[in-house]
């Protein structure tokens, strides 16, 4: 396996000093965890990660916290008159396909066995939904119940996930940065259950960037894996679309997570920037960010740039972190004898 490219995101904003550096094909990662608050979340956020893991041949569990309830549904692709029901079986076949795809090993569900605690009934934790607070930019909706993720009990989330975590016996657990992507309060909740996870029991806990370029994270191209990400959101066709490269009609539209949505800026990236980056030649620089390789429509007509360079850095600001050899599988352990943190 060829060593992959790395891009670092303090030379990317001129610092000399190096934070902490990620090895895909490390240890680390032999039994990785994920945690995401809705079906598709494990291609947008993490597809080109998931992939990236999952090809240098490591065991990838995906935690999902909720159905995504609350989500919108592209017209025409539910049958007339459909309630929730039929969009939670639509989320759930599309999450099983999109997995596949991504080669997860298994997914799982908060609530409900092996992620639910000891003698507790299942339960399910519905969608918060969400409402845009400003131009890219959501917050929680205020319709959201006492079973919304982000309204339940954290520590009900925690035994459930700390029942998974028996199960799975991960080497890491991954989660979303502050930022929570765009701010969603299912995001923002993912974030405190993984850091909560991490501090009760001690498996070491990374963050992925919400955006590139950022001082003190680590990227790494998964550019190769491309086709592999680009097929598992079109599992989700009923909430997105992958957005082809030249279209014109992308000039006005918001861009989430991006600063001055809707404004001249973006309409000019829209118009020409992502044009000049999709053409398979562009290469982050010293001084430069790691450009935007995919862009999807989300149903309301917003976009979504998506790097395929993911970034991570250690929860709680970390500088570096090692795991036991003994809780790494022997033929991991045997071929991975270099220290995960640099």
């Amino acid at each position: 396996m060829s060593t992959p490219r790395e891009f670092d995101g303090r030379v990317c904003n001129g610092a000399a000093a190096r934070p902490w550096s990620w090895d895909p094909s490390g240890p680390l990662f032999a039994r990785t965890l994920f945690l995401h608050a809705h079906p598709d979340d494990e291609a947008i956020q993490a597809g080109g990660l998931t992939a990236l893991l999952t090809a240098a041949g490591h065991r990838v569990s995906i935690l999902t916290c909720t159905r995504g309830e609350e989500g919108e549904a592209v017209p025409g692709i539910l049958p007339a008159g459909a309630g929730e029901a039929e969009l939670v079986a639509r989320r759930e076949a599309e999450i099983t396909r999109a997995r596949a795809i991504l080669g997860v090993t298994d997914g799982f569900w908060l609530g409900t066995a092996p992620a639910l605690a000891s003698g507790a009934a299942p339960r399910r934790y519905r969608d918060s939904g969400m409402v845009w607070i400003a131009p890219g930019v959501a917050g929680p909706a205020p319709s959201a119940g006492p079973r919304a993720f982000s309204r339940a009990e954290l520590s009900e989330e925690i035994a459930d996930a700390r029942a998974l975590l028996a199960h799975v016996r991960p080497t890491v657990i991954i989660g979303y940065d502050a930022a929570a992507s765009y701010g969603h309060p299912d995001h923002v909740r993912v974030h405190h259950l993984a850091r909560a996870l991490g501090r009760i029991t001690g498996i070491p806990v990374l963050e992925l960037a919400s955006t590139p370029g950022q001082a003190g994270w680590c990227y790494r191209t998964a550019r190769e894996h491309e086709a592999t990400v680009v097929a598992a959101l079109r599992c989700y066709a009923s909430q997105l679309t992958v957005v082809e490269r030249t279209d014109p009609a992308l000039a006005g539209l918001p861009v989430i997570g991006a600063p001055d949505s809707g404004s001249a800026a973006v309409n000019a990236v829209c118009d020409t920037a992502l044009t000049a980056v999709y053409s398979g030649e562009h290469r982050p620089e010293p001084d430069g960010e790691p450009a935007p390789q995919l862009l999807i429509r989300h149903v309301g007509g917003q976009l979504q740039e998506l790097p395929l360079w993911p970034g991570l850095r250690p929860a709680e600001g970390a500088s570096s972190f090692s795991i036991p050899e003994s809780s790494v599988p022997a033929t991991t352990a045997a071929a991975h004898s270099t220290p995960v943190a640099e």
